[in-house]
């Protein structure tokens, strides 16, 4: 009787276990998303709504499980973690501003991409900082403002030079929507430090004015 006993609570014991496991391994979330968006970002995500015009999903980092949502219109694609599939979101329709291909746009959202992450412009940064500086030691009033901004505006016409280091694959270089993509965002990135050093070079030009006594 005892045997039987303990052969019972055995097995019962295995049985909890198993449980247990699987419980357990339910409870593990399902590899994430990825959702791609038409501004060449990119998340890790779990999507939770597709339906009507916005896009519902929860961070994977996320430890409060805030959802969030974006228009559909800002996102280009959805690669879903549990099966690999794409589902484009994007679609073709020149009538609504979309006027590049599937194709196309993919090779543009790439040009963002890669800009994005590679693309640095350390030497104009610098250049606009010592135009800051040299224009704000004058203390010339509000007017010392003008040359970094016009610098600025002379930077964002001149041409965007592709620098192979920041492109992932080669071939993507020589076709046009990818460097249109590319030059997007350049010039946007040009646009914030250019102004933000030359900011801050006349901050410190105006400092150095009153700090060297050339106000007097």
């Amino acid at each position: 009787m005892r045997n039987a006993i303990t052969v019972l609570l055995i097995i019962a014991a295995a049985f909890g276990a198993c449980a247990q496991n699987t419980s357990a391994d339910a409870a593990k979330p399902a590899a994430p998303d990825t959702i791609y968006f038409v501004n060449g970002d990119q998340i890790a995500a779990y999507v939770i709504d597709t339906s009507g015009d916005k896009i519902t999903f929860e961070k994977q980092t996320s430890k409060k499980h805030k959802k969030i949502e974006t228009d559909m219109e800002n996102v280009f694609s959805i690669r879903y973690g549990s099966t690999g599939k794409e589902i484009m979101v994007y679609n073709y329709d020149t009538l609504i501003g979309n006027d590049y291909t599937v194709a196309d746009a993919r090779l543009f959202i790439a040009g963002e991409r890669d800009a994005q992450r590679g693309y640095h412009c350390r030497g104009l940064s610098a250049a606009a900082f010592a135009i800051g500086v040299a224009s704000g030691i004058t203390g010339a009033s509000l007017f010392v403002l003008l040359p970094p901004y016009v610098f600025t505006g002379i930077v964002n016409h001149t041409r965007v030079h592709v620098r192979h280091k920041s492109v992932t694959q080669l071939d993507n270089a020589t076709r046009d929507p990818y460097l249109y993509g590319y030059a997007e965002v350049a010039r946007r990135k040009r646009t914030l430090r250019t102004l933000l050093w030359g900011g801050t070079g006349v901050a410190i030009g105006f400092v150095l004015h009153f700090a060297t006594g050339l106000n007097k």
